[in-house]
């Protein structure tokens, strides 16, 4: 085993809390470039053709906000399909799949983890 698997009962002991890391997310690798990967960012073209980008913080059908690289927050307003609104959340695809995991696969890809020593 290899890369954030290498050891992963060691790093967390308790099936429970094993279960709750790999199922949820949430810091379960190493470091701050494991936080990177899971950064949702927005990238929003307004009409006249100026591009805002940023980390996501909050989206729905009437605003998105988002913060640049200093923290500083931008709020845009949205009225259907304008701005382009273009959001990248590379866990997304991991997301999905909760839907589609059963009890008993997380149970028995669980219980293969505890034994990642």
């Amino acid at each position: 085993m290899t890369g954030d698997l290498q050891g992963i009962a060691t790093r967390y002991p308790d099936p429970k809390l094993l279960q709750n890391r790999w199922v949820a997310g949430g810091g379960g690798g190493r470091g701050a470039a494991n936080s990177d990967r899971r950064t949702v960012t927005v990238k929003v073209t307004k009409p006249s053709g100026e591009v805002v980008e940023g980390r996501l913080v909050r989206i729905d059908d009437f605003l998105v906000t988002m913060a640049n690289a200093e923290g500083s927050l931008t709020t845009i307003r949205r009225d259907g399909d304008k701005p382009k609104v273009e959001v990248a959340d590379p866990m997304q695809t991991h997301r999905d799949l909760l839907a589609v995991y059963t009890d008993k696969n997380m149970h028995d890809v669980t219980a293969y983890l505890v034994t990642v020593k």
